[in-house]
This record gives structure tokens, sequence and C-alpha cells, in this order.
């Protein structure tokens, strides 16, 4: 487990709001998402960006070391099968160096509604360069992030709902 592969420094929890970052230099709030591919975890192809032009994204970053991922996947999980069917596509890239990490923490639930990635080598998220882990980017139809939410507290599933919706219903 290595917490500081690529600038992520801690898990994101303790007290700290999740934020809406626009204002950092590093930040891809308005900018095109990377074209970014990912190894799927449980089999399947590989999960591309790219492939998923037309839909709205939930990206996010997670480890199976990171107590606020922990809470954070199951959440979105059953956020995904709320939003499905409005065009809305979650894609949940864990960056655990070994893969049966990531796994034996997918087996606390019986069947994922998002799309599982692994990034082992972290090579997707540096191109996304999150804060903390978790970090999500919500990323609309044209393939812009519009929301980059950094670390994670039960108050902020609301939010992300909020944006992905407010994405959806954007023409």
């Amino acid at each position: 487990m290595a917490a500081c592969l690529f600038g992520v420094v801690a898990c994101g929890g303790g007290g700290k709001p999740a934020a809406d970052a626009g204002s950092d230099e590093t930040s891809l709030v308005g900018k095109p998402a990377p074209d970014a591919e990912f190894a799927s975890l449980r089999g399947g192809k590989p999960l591309k960006l790219s492939a998923l032009r037309g839909k709205v994204v939930l990206l996010d970053f997670w480890a199976s070391w990171c107590v606020p991922c922990q809470e954070e996947l199951p959440l979105l999980d059953d956020m995904a099968g709320r939003l499905s069917s409005k065009g809305i596509e979650f894609i949940g890239v864990s960056i655990d160096e070994e893969k049966g990490d990531a796994e034996r923490f997918l087996e606390r639930k019986k069947s994922w509604a998002l799309k599982l990635g692994h990034d082992p080598e972290q090579i997707g998220a540096k191109l996304f360069n999150p804060p903390k882990m978790p970090t999500s980017y919500v990323i609309d139809r044209d393939g812009v992030v519009r929301h980059m939410n950094a670390g994670f507290e039960r108050d902020d599933v609301e939010k992300v709902e909020a944006q992905l919706t407010a994405a959806a219903s954007a023409e």
C-alpha cells in the first residue's frame, strides 16, 4: 500500500468537505478530460473515457486502504443504480498496486452497478492528478471536466448527485 504514489498525500475526510476546485492552476475543471484508459477489474474490456463521449461520467479514484473510499464507493454504487437511466456512467478506478487488494475490497458487495477499473501504475491518475483519495470528477457529455470533488464526507453524496443530474439535464 503506497499512499503517496502520485502526489496523493492522504485520504480525504476528517472534517474537510469535498472541494469544487476550479481555482487551482492544476485543476482540470473547465478543461477537456484526458483520454485515459483503465484496465477493467473483475474481467471485461478496458475502460476508455473517450468511448463514453455523449454521456455524463463520474470518474472516481479510490484505493482499498483509504477509509473514506471504503465508505464512498458503495454510496456511489447506489447512486449509479439510481442515475444510470439518465445517461450517467459511473467509473470507480482503484489505484491499488496489487489487483488482489482491490478485488478483496470489492467482495464486500455481491454486485456493483458502477464500472470498475484498475490503474496500478497510476498512469491515468497522473493525468488527472487527484489531490487526495478519493477524488471524483464530473465530466459532461462533451468530455469537459465540470467538477472535481476532493476527499469525501457523507454529506458530499447529495452534492455529487446534484452535480451529475445538472450535467445530465444540460443540453
